[in-house]
């Protein structure tokens, strides 16, 4: 925890306690309904997961599996991307948004993984040194090409876990610890990238922002939010026939 962007901080106990619970109904959830993409295959390269990543930012996950196979197929390497010319990568990107910053992001980051011997870094603090590499990416590539016990701590994950442990969102750096160590808790220990998925995916089909499944929810019985939302009325007997009708 003492890496850059994990700063110490101290969970309660009850907090600590529901922590195994949580990750045991995920990864049961997981395991049935868990969305299949093919950037999670586990033979991807540091590249592929890498590129996968910087096309995920600022976007959906549905968008990139379109345009994924075909730009790798395109971009094959680090070198391909590096000596891609700008106008032809803007247009691969254009279906994801964002299309011009992306392509330069690629090409920086290309470039300086090429200097580097086309060796991605493994530590956070060379990860976040690249261009485009933010905390939230460094963390991704040390979960998924490292294998370290990273949390991948998105607006999904931060969602579920303000609702589950009823915390508000976190507007102040001592509440954001605080949701950082219990990601950290909760993807700690083995099957942590699956951890990781079922949290993700979790929160884009069932916790989701709008409008969260709650009744179906396997962790409603001690989620916070759902334990507070009023329950909906069953109706009882046949349904009355308007005014002046019958």
């Amino acid at each position: 925890m003492g890496q850059p962007g994990h700063t110490p901080c101290e969970l309660p106990s009850e907090a600590v306690e529901r922590i195994p619970w949580l990750r045991r109904r995920l990864l049961s959830w997981f395991k049935r309904n868990g969305r299949s993409f093919s950037w999670r295959d586990p033979e991807r390269t540091p590249y592929e997961v890498v590129v996968a990543e910087i096309l995920l930012q600022r976007t959906t996950a549905a968008g990139v599996a379109r345009t994924y196979a075909g730009f790798l197929e395109r971009y094959p390497s680090w070198e391909a991307l590096a000596q891609a010319p700008r106008e032809g990568l803007e247009n691969a990107l254009r279906p994801l948004g964002l299309w011009r910053q992306k392509a330069l992001a690629f090409q920086q980051l290309a470039q300086s993984i090429e200097e580097r011997g086309g060796i991605v870094p493994r530590s956070r603090a060379e990860l976040e040194r690249l261009p485009g590499i933010g905390p939230y990416t460094a963390s991704a590539v040390l979960a998924i090409v490292y294998g370290r016990g990273e949390p991948l701590l998105d607006v999904n994950m931060a969602r579920c876990l303000w609702r589950f442990f009823g915390s508000p969102e976190p507007a102040t750096q001592g509440s954001k610890r605080w949701l950082q160590a219990l990601a950290l808790r909760l993807v700690s220990g083995k099957r942590s990238l699956q951890v990781n998925w079922a949290v993700l995916d979790f929160g884009a089909l069932v916790c989701k922002a709008r409008q969260p499944r709650c009744q179906e929810c396997p962790l409603r019985a001690r989620c916070q939010y759902a334990r507070s939302r009023p329950q909906p009325t069953k109706r009882r007997g046949s349904a009355r026939l308007p005014l002046g009708t019958g």
